[in-house]
């Protein structure tokens, strides 16, 4: 082999041969550079292929007297570092968007803690009580009214409206479901809340 001067020639000439011949003297050397800092092989090889085709690339516009081996690892240096920046770059970001999704997050937590159900729907839940009720007809308005809110017995509700015990029943039953029916949206929650 002639010497490093000439074999720099003759790549910078764009000999194939001289080329391939550098890329196996040079390869795993600069893969090896550029793994020792990124601690992935892929990418190291990624960035020393990505040197070797800009030396290619860029062959007849290098100076006769360049040391193509120094060029390469400057290249490769350089994208090693550019690599290594975009990573801490991301990283950084990636970090600012989890502390906004935690702020975020606790944010939600602390508004669904101080969330009183009661008070969000109790005064609606109440109106559509009030409605029903008052649009049901009078017996059956009474029958509720009298068992739900004055918890009277079904015999006391028949003495005091002069019907049967089973037709207080009956009404109490009608009623319930127009109730029921009317709040079909709210059980769920009635369920839940009833107790508290």
């Amino acid at each position: 082999m002639a010497t490093d001067k000439d074999f720099n020639d003759r790549i910078i000439k764009g000999d194939r041969k001289a080329f391939d011949e550098l890329f196996k003297l040079q390869y795993t050397r600069l893969c090896s550079f550029a793994c020792s800092y990124l601690k992935d092989f892929a990418m190291a090889e990624n960035i020393v292929q990505d040197a070797f085709l800009l030396l290619w690339e860029r062959h007849s516009t290098l100076l006769p007297d360049s040391n193509l081996a120094a060029w390469l690892l400057v290249v490769v240096r350089n994208n090693t570092l550019n690599y290594i920046n975009r990573l801490k770059r991301q990283e950084e970001a990636e970090q600012a968007y989890a502390t906004q999704l935690a702020r975020d997050f606790d944010l939600r937590l602390a508004s669904l803690k101080v969330c009183d159900p009661d008070e969000m729907y109790g005064a609606e839940v109440e109106r559509i009580i009030r409605e029903t009720i008052d649009a049901l007809p009078e017996q059956c308005r009474l029958a509720v009214t009298l068992s739900r809110f004055e918890e009277m017995s079904n015999q006391e509700i028949a003495d005091r409206l002069g019907i049967t015990s089973k037709g207080v029943e009956y009404h109490i039953t009608n009623g319930l479901k127009k109730l029921r029916r009317a709040l079909k949206d709210y059980l769920m929650f009635l369920l839940l809340f009833a107790g508290n």
